[in-house]
């Protein structure tokens, strides 16, 4: 089979699924923000908005067969796609750091409470059980990464940047880069360090929104600061905001998964015509998708009609999703292996269906564009073991020691399993319970690490 044949099959099943995608990711957007919503809730209302008024323009544009509007509409929905990526970026981070802030404070309050003595080494003896029970190694090796997170990290600073630095040096002599890069993102992200960049620039809702998060953030940083501030009610109010940032990310992420749904349908319908001429699957989806974004945006909408639309929309999901899967992912692995095997020039005329093929990823926020990743190299390995490295100084520096602990105690969980025995970890446990400053201390530790076992 040739490579345009691949490509045809292929653009023709990503058309297809992408109206099942979208019809379905419609159906479970978040619910419109009431009038008295906080910033989490009108923050959602707003994208939740331009997803439903784009897509209308959408779908009124491939009705038309307008190419010009389609490619105007598509432009616009890539642009939404970036801008809630970088949001949801940004919103992790804010999650990460709230979440280290709370567990320092419910820390301290667990010290400052009488407990009973804990007798160390039979709850050593206990948990190591526990842990190392299963025979499946990544089950074991993921338990372990918990009991890493579930202590604060008692270390110097110089053996932790070695631990990283260690663990860096793996990647030396890959290929790909790919890899690297991702494991210092990862890092990154478990110690909440920002980007440096300023998200959503432009957009006044998103920088009101950050703007927002932080002032509930504030209180908690402030308690963290202070060993003689009352934790209890900052520590409350932190895990309330905390679960709605939670929400928040998964309705950016369902607006989002709508968003590459619409943005792959206008993509490839500016490639080829033919594609949504011939497409039997659009035929039973267009009216219920034209329907779920009227009723979507509280448009009154004829409930029979609805009904009948929608399950029309229900029984092609049932009887062409599991099929485009299969080709979808079989082809497009023929494809990038025919890519790869071209020039650069050659290459570039399947950019489009290349960024399609990414836009139907299963991870909402898969990058775009198609990234050049060199050799790792020594030199290489070295520039991101000094980047993180000041990165990390930089979120350290001004913080409690207990909250350059409890980052720490997160970096390392993200790293690979780095002891050697069952001994190690024993050890690592017992030293890391003695560590504490009391029994309560201990037990928040230990209800921790059961509670992850």
């Amino acid at each position: 089979m040739s490579v345009k044949s691949i490509e045809r099959r292929l653009c023709s099943s990503f058309y297809d699924m992408a109206w099942l995608n979208l019809s379905a990711g419609i159906e479970n957007l978040p619910e419109r923000a009431k009038e008295d919503g906080d910033g989490f809730g009108l923050l959602t209302e707003v994208y939740r908005k331009l997803l439903l008024t784009n897509g209308q323009l959408l779908t009124d544009a491939l009705k038309g067969g307008d190419e010009k509007e389609i490619a105007e509409c598509t432009t616009i929905l890539l642009s939404l796609r970036e801008t809630l990526s970088d949001l949801a970026e940004e919103l992790t981070v804010y999650r990460a750091e709230g979440r280290l802030l709370r567990n320092v404070l419910l820390r301290r309050e667990a010290s400052e409470q009488s407990q009973a003595a804990v007798n160390t080494d039979d709850e050593v003896c206990e948990l190591l059980g526990k842990m190392f029970q299963s025979d499946d190694p990544m089950i074991t090796n993921l338990r372990i990464r918990s009991m890493v997170a579930a202590f604060p990290a008692r270390m110097t600073r110089n053996r932790f940047y070695d631990r990283i630095a260690g663990y860096l040096s793996l990647y030396n002599g890959q290929e790909d880069g790919e890899g690297l890069d991702a494991f210092c993102y990862r890092l990154r992200g478990a110690a909440a360090i920002r980007n440096g960049g300023e998200s959503g620039e432009g957009t006044d809702s998103v920088k009101q929104t950050l703007a927002f998060i932080d002032g509930l953030l504030a209180p908690a940083r402030e308690a963290v600061g202070a060993e003689g501030a009352d934790a209890v009610g900052v520590c409350d109010a932190l895990g309330a905001t905390n679960a709605k940032m939670d929400t928040a990310i998964g309705d950016i992420e369902s607006i989002t998964r709508c968003v590459n749904a619409l943005a792959a349908i206008g993509l490839l319908s500016g490639m080829d015509g033919a594609i949504r001429e011939n497409s039997s699957v659009a035929d039973d989806l267009q009216p219920a998708v034209g329907l779920q974004l009227r009723e979507a945006r509280g448009i009154t909408v004829d409930e029979t009609e609805y009904a009948d639309a929608t399950a029309r929309a229900h029984a092609a999901m049932e009887e062409y999703f599991e099929p485009l899967s299969v080709l979808m992912e079989t082809e497009t692995g023929r494809l990038q292996a025919e890519i790869d095997k071209m020039d650069d020039a050659a290459a570039e005329a399947y950019i489009p269906v290349m960024k399609a093929a990414r836009l139907m990823s299963t991870s909402a926020f898969a990058s775009l564009e198609s990234e050049v990743y060199g050799a790792v190299t020594p030199e290489k390995v070295e520039e991101c073991r000094d980047a993180l490295a000041r990165e990390l100084d930089g979120r350290f520096e001004g913080q409690p020691k207990a909250m350059v602990r409890e980052i720490m105690a997160a970096v390392l969980a993200e790293l690979p399993v780095w002891f050697e025995s069952r001994t190690e970890v024993m050890e690592y446990m017992l030293q890391s319970l003695q560590g504490c400053r009391t029994d309560g201390e201990r037990r928040f530790a230990i209800r921790l690490l059961r509670a992850a076992l």
